[in-house]
């Protein structure tokens, strides 16, 4: 059985439109996503490749392999096939989780997309076609093998020209009504070696009139022109813990440190935010190039919002008012926690989309980099 466990899918980072009902009164307020983890889960088992609805029927009548008692690789009822692009999973319920091999997938029709058309994808691949009926937020991550590489690609189109999002670990975008596609293609070194394998794909969808409904801003960020399509998915840095009012007003100074005070910070910052866990991280380091240990790039965040904090590296009219209430999100789980932007700007590394601290982590269950 391949490994998936020890390969987390990276977090999803997005801001909130401001509905309360997703978090109550509290900018940390931990909450489940707008589609509860109670539901069932729809799904597809693994090896599919057919023209399947989203609860893996095959004709309609089965469930999944086309004569109503398999297991998903059927291939329809041959009439009226409902995908754009055959074979097809179709998801149209969420959330969607399947698991499948590229390796003995029917297809093998594109080599790239116009996302990144320099990057190869000349291995076999798989289609998913989504079918929204409501307008809001699409989230799919993967999950694959040390010896697989499976790269996500979001059409609204049934061409690779008409890529809206790619991404290694996953694609998030804000869409309207309609039918889109999704393609785990097998990634290849372009001297036609594929990294063909099995993996597993959970789709989510957070829809505008749910209670955590996101935005789709284009953000500017600091060291790069090149504007970053909210919702956003990549790996996220565990950060360090910031100096806060309440510590302020106790301490009077910064600390001389990485750990000076920080037993007593972990203590205010217990307290504040309600979330009892064992906290390891130190103060932010100092000298970046002139701030103090555990100085952030902002104005010092009351200890209920820095134990919520994420950062990205903001710039300009896209840098967020202090306490702006982000979501930080777990596609493959579901897991959701409403998050304090505006504090802290960072990390320089923009193959990060951004960080957060470790109380954030702890409740995803997520670490560096996930």
């Amino acid at each position: 059985m391949p490994n998936f466990a020890a390969l987390r899918a990276p977090l999803l980072f997005a801001c909130l439109f401001g509905a309360p009902a997703c978090t109550g009164d509290d900018p940390g307020g931990a909450e489940e996503d707008g589609s509860s983890s109670s539901e069932s889960e729809a799904s597809a088992s693994a090896g599919s490749e057919a023209s399947t609805t989203g609860d893996g029927d095959g004709d309609g009548d089965g469930d999944g392999d086309g004569d109503g008692d398999g297991d998903g690789d059927g291939d329809g009822d041959g009439d009226g096939d409902p995908c754009v692009i055959a074979p097809c999973v179709i998801v149209d319920s969420f959330p969607f989780h399947h698991e499948a091999d590229t390796s003995s997938a029917a297809l093998q029709n594109f080599d790239s997309y116009g996302c990144d058309p320099s990057i190869p994808e000349e291995g076999r691949e798989l289609v998913y076609q989504v079918e929204l009926s409501e307008p809001g937020s699409l989230v799919v991550m993967v999950q694959d093998d040390a010896s697989t590489d499976i790269d996500l690609h979001l059409l609204d189109a049934p061409d690779p020209g008409a890529c809206m999002d790619r991404g290694h670990w996953g694609v998030s975008r804000k869409l309207a009504p309609g039918t889109y596609f999704v393609l785990a293609d097998s990634y290849s070194d372009g001297m036609g070696m594929a990294s063909e394998g099995p993996y597993q794909i959970d789709f989510r969808f957070l829809p505008d009139a749910g209670p955590c409904a996101l935005s789709g801003e284009a953000i500017a960020r600091i060291g790069t022109s090149e504007l970053l399509q909210m919702p956003a998915t990549g790996p996220v840095v565990l950060e360090a813990h910031l100096v806060t009012e309440e510590d302020w007003q106790v301490m009077g100074a910064w600390p001389t440190s990485i750990t000076d005070q920080i037993p007593e910070h972990y203590g205010r910052s217990q307290s504040a935010s309600g979330y009892a866990m064992d906290r390891m991280e130190p103060w932010a380091p100092c000298c970046e190039p002139s701030n103090e240990f555990g100085q952030g790039s902002n104005v010092r965040p009351p200890a209920a919002a820095e134990a919520w904090y994420v950062n990205m590296r903001w710039s300009g009219a896209s840098t967020p008012a202090r306490g702006q209430r982000y979501l930080a999100y777990d596609g493959r789980t579901g897991e959701a926690v409403v998050v304090a932007a505006g504090y802290e700007n960072g990390p320089g590394d923009l193959s990060r989309i951004g960080g957060a601290a470790e109380e954030v982590h702890d409740y995803l269950g997520t670490g560096h980099l996930d």
